[in-house]
């Protein structure tokens, strides 16, 4: 017969080191950051709002400014993603 697991154990099982949910979690971020730069982008050169037929307003008075903004935005949420990403398969190796 086998043994019984109690829940704490079947619980921790999928991970090995508990660092990789705290890196889930900021791998998360960067990707919440990586899609709002992207539909920043998309919302500031135009098609976005022809689809869902919104108004864009200028946050900083200058379109080229709120463009930097989005793809700052875009790349500080990739970076993030992936080095968590990198951190995470390191940990899980």
């Amino acid at each position: 017969m086998a043994k019984k697991k109690d829940w704490k154990s079947a619980l921790s099982a999928p991970v090995k080191d508990k660092r990789v949910i705290g890196l889930m979690v900021v791998r998360g971020f960067g990707m919440f950051l990586l899609v709002t730069g992207m539909i920043g982008i998309a919302i500031i050169l135009g098609p976005l709002n022809h689809i869902l037929g919104i108004e864009y307003c200028k946050i900083f008075g200058n379109v080229l400014l709120d463009l930097l903004l989005s793809f700052l935005l875009t790349v500080a949420g990739g970076a993030i993603e992936f080095v968590a990403d990198a951190f995470i398969k390191h940990l899980s190796a």
